[in-house]
């Protein structure tokens, strides 16, 4: 039970967060939804503005349950009106062809009438009329009922009533006149085929009668009864002399194979064994052996009674054995016997079999000859009662449909309907905003959220840093002091928790900071991580190791003419001369530096190596901010040096693939990153929302170009 209650848990959680994803989806996307919207919500205005007004004419009609029936066979049939199919029938002739061109010429209908516009040249062609007439008249069947609705649709309220009533009233002289020459015409072809069955029935009646005659078979049907009951007696004892003759023939063989000087085996052959001679002796025997036991409990072995006893059984056992012998001499008789009787039966078989096929031969024909007289005389007698029917209703007259309520003359408009439109252009603009809010989520290859991420990429979630209030620059990065209760700097501190157990003490004391594309955010997370492990108490030194466009300067200092790691690594100033403490306690930074001709050449040689060895005794914890990875290869230099690289990833912006292209380039360098930090999540959205992809710009101009020059 508690099992069960934990998976309906676990499916109404799944359930909420599917839901909450999707309305996160549809969040981020409601200027798209509100300008759907409002531009169907426009042009169902414009449609309603546009729109003639249409009103419409109802008129009911009732369909006749039982009209008068004339002859249900070939040629000649009428339908049940109260079935759907001739509702449905009734339905398409009100609106034929044929009967709207004779309402259009009795209500001398113009085209103008009909909706047609006026043009000038040729009048409009009849079959034209007809269709727009046919457009404007629909027929319903009222489910349940044998009712049916004839609506007329026109501009013209009047007109729409004319022409409901003139459809009704056509249909109604044209049903009598079709039905009037049917019942004429259906009783001379009644009368003509009730002298040719006559006839017919004459003919078959005679042809059997010959058949009869000439076969003597008069009785055919008992003859055959008899004959079938006949062969299956003889079959059945056929079968059981056969059976017989079996049994004795097996036990025949294995007398054959004893022979008559062994009794005891004879006497285990079933024939033998099961004569009554041989069951009374062994009952004497039996009776014999217990006598001889109660006379050796009460004499012993030595008195003569018990002697005599024993005398008489070994008698009895001697008489069993030559009735054994005898029964063995016999079986040869006996199998003789059974051969000769189903020899007989089977030939007496064969001959009944005979007969009977004999018999199926007549039979074949005679029955053929008598089913031809039934059919006939049956559909002769049907034919004369159908007769008398058409006498008698032939000049009715037989209306299948009667009007219940005529039109009335409508007073109101039936389109254009305002709500309706407005109601439709609203959720139609609700429906296309959604698909379209949802198709471009689909579209979007970017990691929005860290279940997307870890999934995507297969490398666990080591932060999640949510979106501040207000974009900070660079000089402001330093959000976990200047805001330290804000949800930014809470992020930073279950940062330092997830780096911090990823092994041993010694094992993680240099972090290195990288993204796959620019502007991702990386020197702020470098930034903010390196001052919560300063706040920890921890000695840290943060490296600015992006050659190509240095940014850490910043975030603590107001100039930038300062010796830094480019002028360590080159050997131009010593570390202790270039290194700067920041306003921040147990704090170090090291800048870029000076900027350097040719960064990757100046990261590829040993002296970047060599600084990560003498800091990495010196201080507790060592911080790098580098290039991303996509854009230049001097990360890929650096990450040998380093014993944790971070990924950090702009969420909702950058695509997968860079991402996952940047992780490759990292592990072919050597080292595959620990993990993501996914930065700039919204607060306001939750973990499922997503941002537009926009590509930004980390410094035009800056890789591989020379500096742009001051003006």
């Amino acid at each position: 039970m508690n099992k069960r209650n934990e998976h309906a848990d676990a499916a109404s959680q799944l359930s909420l967060m599917d839901f909450s994803h999707a309305w996160n989806i549809l969040r981020s996307k409601l200027w798209l939804l509100v300008v759907c919207v409002v531009a169907a919500l426009l042009l169902a205005g414009g449609y309603i503005a546009a729109s003639p007004r249409v009103y419409a004419a109802k008129t009911t009609v009732q369909v006749e349950q039982a009209p008068a029936k004339v002859l249900k066979i070939e040629q000649v049939t009428t339908e049940d009106s109260a079935s759907l199919e001739v509702m449905k029938t009734l339905e398409q002739n009100l609106t034929s062809g044929a009967l709207l061109q004779e309402v259009i010429s009795a209500l001398k209908l113009s085209p103008q009438q009909l909706g047609l516009p006026n043009q000038t040249g040729d009048a409009y062609s009849e079959n034209q009329m007809i269709r727009a007439l046919e457009q404007a008249v629909s027929v319903k069947l009222v489910r349940g009922t044998r009712l049916l609705t004839i609506t007329v649709e026109n501009a013209n309220p009047k007109v729409a009533q004319e022409i409901s009533v003139g459809i009704v009233q056509q249909y109604i002289r044209r049903s009598f006149k079709e039905q009037l020459g049917v019942s004429q015409e259906a009783n001379r072809f009644l009368v003509e085929e009730s002298q040719r069955l006559k006839q017919k029935v004459q003919q078959s009646e005679q042809a059997l009668q010959a058949y009869k005659e000439q076969n003597q078979a008069v009785s055919l049907q008992d003859t055959q009864n008899i004959t079938v009951a006949k062969l299956k007696e003889l079959n059945a004892k056929v079968t059981e002399a056969k059976s017989a003759r079996l049994k004795v023939e097996s036990d025949y063989a294995q007398v054959q194979k004893i022979g008559t000087d062994r009794p005891a085996d004879l006497l285990a052959i079933p024939s033998i064994a099961e004569s009554k001679d041989v069951i009374e002796q062994r009952d004497k025997l039996a009776a014999q052996e217990a006598l001889i036991a109660n006379l050796s409990q009460r004499y012993g072995p030595l008195h003569p009674k018990y002697i005599q006893a024993q005398s008489q059984k070994k008698e009895l056992e001697a008489g069993l054995n030559r009735i054994a012998v005898r029964g063995a001499e016999s079986l040869a008789t006996i199998y003789e016997a059974a051969k000769e009787t189903e020899a007989k039966f089977e030939q007496a078989l064969k001959e009944q079999e005979q007969k009977a096929l004999e018999l199926n031969k007549l039979a074949i024909p005679y029955n053929v000859l008598a089913r031809e007289v039934e059919s006939d005389r049956a559909l002769y007698e049907s034919v004369l009662t159908r007769l008398k029917e058409t006498d008698v209703t032939k000049s009715l007259s037989q209306e299948t449909i009667r009007i219940v309520e005529a039109a009335r003359l409508p007073d109101r408009a039936i389109k254009p309907r305002p709500i309706f439109a407005l109601s439709l252009a609203l959720l139609g603009g609700l429906f296309l905003a959604t698909a379209a809010i949802f198709a471009l989520n689909a579209l979007d290859r970017s990691l929005g959220t860290v279940d997307a991420a870890e999934e995507r990429l297969n490398l666990p979630a080591l932060g999640a840093v949510p979106k501040a209030d207000k974009r900070a620059s660079l000089e402001k990065a330093l959000l976990l002091l200047d805001q330290p209760q804000s949800a930014v700097a809470e992020a930073f501190r279950s940062l330092r928790t997830s780096l911090s157990l990823l092994g041993n003490e010694s094992e993680r004391r240099t972090f290195l900071f990288t993204s796959a594309v620019p502007g991702e955010g990386k020197t702020f997370c470098s930034v903010n991580y390196a001052a919560s492990l300063a706040q920890q108490g921890l000695q840290t030194l943060l490296i600015d190791a992006d050659l190509r466009l240095p940014s850490v300067h910043k975030a603590f200092f107001a100039d930038s003419d300062h010796a830094g790691l480019a002028d360590v690594i080159s050997g131009q100033v010593s570390f202790d001369d270039a290194v700067r403490s920041a306003s921040v306690d147990n704090l170090w930074i090291l800048t870029a530096g000076n900027r350097a001709p040719n960064p990757a050449e100046l990261l590829a040689g040993g002296g970047f190596g060599e600084l990560i060895k003498s800091v990495a005794k010196e201080f507790d914890r060592v911080v790098i901010d580098s290039a991303p990875v996509n854009a230049v290869s001097d990360t890929l230099l650096l990450v040998k040096h380093t014993q944790s690289v971070c990924v950090v990833i702009h969420a909702g912006k950058t695509p997968d693939k860079a991402v996952l292209r940047a992780c490759h380039k990292l592990e072919e360098a050597g080292s595959l990153p620990v993990g993501f930090v996914l930065n700039q999540l919204p607060l306001h959205a939750g973990v499922g929302y997503y941002y537009h992809y926009s590509s930004g710009e980390y410094g035009r101009g800056v890789y591989g170009a020379p500096e742009p020059a001051k003006v």
